[in-house]
């Protein structure tokens, strides 16, 4: 078989078909089923969001969050790698390929539902479970923090929503690749998942907030900049791999975190401004984690759960794109352009 020569990471390459969303880099926009993601996340609630994103059946996206049996007996003694492992399993281990759609339906459900509950739960070493009354991202926060404060989770709300999904990512792609694949559900999820935690994808979100501390300190962000940069540092919160214009998420984030981490916020904001000056004609404009990390620590998620909570909101759009790869029959194979050393021949 001829193999086709593309750019490096697969660069501008389409490698399927979704109707999930998409992300418009060139104008600043990005969407869930053709509607606005920013103005869903702003005008409705996080269950909206993903009933939508999910499949847009109408039915709910969010059910039961306790931990099942199997996993509430572990809860102490693994990572949350590891409880995520032992979740998937205990909801389904038959392969998501071999699952009718409403079964499949069921399974992404019941694992979106239950993420909250998981991270509280192995952070604390004891399980939590949510309560009824109160919402799915206003149960995390509580089982969390302990806050039921309405203007923290509706922040918070509004952060998950904005990142519920964002096109054809790293995780959301090496997601697909073990859906291809057939493996049950939760294999799929933690394929994710795993890719998210690398600090090239979504791991980056606590340095920025040592990088507002050194501007902090150094009470002047345009000359730390300038230093950062002439020592080959990398400037983070700035730049995406997709939009070459502002990252649409970073308006609505600016906004909420002036009003719930005021001195925060002023730092990130100087530092943005430095930004347009020093990296003046780069067409880098700042993403969506210069401000996140400040709103994640104003709602009291501690630095070391950043990426997890940002897993808890996304993993409802890696579900979509799982159900989306179940359904496809061929598995997901590239080939590769050997550079070794000449085979032994004979």
């Amino acid at each position: 078989m001829e193999l086709i020569e593309v750019p490096a990471g697969l660069a501008g390459v389409a490698v399927t078909t979704t109707s999930v969303g998409d992300v418009l880099g060139d104008e600043g926009l990005y969407h869930y089923r053709g509607r606005s993601a920013v103005a869903l996340a702003t005008s409705a609630g996080f269950e909206e969001v993903a009933a939508l994103v999910l499949d847009a059946s109408g039915e709910s996206a969010i059910g039961d969050g306790t931990l099942p049996d199997e996993v509430a007996e572990l809860i102490g003694r693994v990572d949350l790698r590891s409880a995520l492992s032992v979740l998937g399993a205990a909801i389904d281990r038959r392969p998501v390929t071999e699952l009718d759609p409403g079964d499949r339906r069921a399974v992404a459900v019941r694992l979106i539902s239950c993420f909250p509950a998981l991270i509280a739960s192995v952070h604390h070493g004891a399980v939590r479970a949510p309560r009824p009354e109160l919402g799915h991202i206003a149960n995390y926060l509580w089982m969390l923090t302990g806050s039921e404060d309405p203007d923290l989770s509706r922040a918070l709300e509004v952060y998950c929503s904005l990142t519920i999904d964002h096109g054809f990512n790293s995780g959301t792609f090496a997601g697909r690749v073990v859906a291809s694949t057939g493996a049950d559900f939760g294999a799929c999820v933690l394929g994710a998942y795993c890719a998210l935690t690398g600090p090239r994808h979504g791991a980056v979100q606590s340095r920025v907030l040592d990088m507002l501390d050194e501007i902090a300190a150094s009470g002047d962000a345009e000359a730390w900049m300038r230093q950062a940069l002439a020592g080959r540092r990398r400037i983070l919160g700035f730049g995406h791999a997709v939009y070459r214009v502002l990252d649409p998420r970073a308006p609505v984030l600016r906004e909420l975190t002036a009003r719930i981490a005021p001195e925060r916020h002023a730092v990130a904001v100087q530092a943005e401004a430095a930004a347009a000056t020093v990296l003046a004609g780069r067409r880098i404009a700042p993403n969506v984690d210069l401000y996140s990390p400040v709103l994640l620590e104003a709602c009291g998620i501690p630095s070391g759960l950043f990426t997890a909570t940002f897993a808890m909101a996304r993993v409802v759009g890696w579900c979509a794109h799982i159900l989306e790869q179940a359904a496809e029959p061929k598995v997901i194979r590239p080939g590769a352009y050997y550079v070794g050393p000449p085979p032994e021949l004979g």
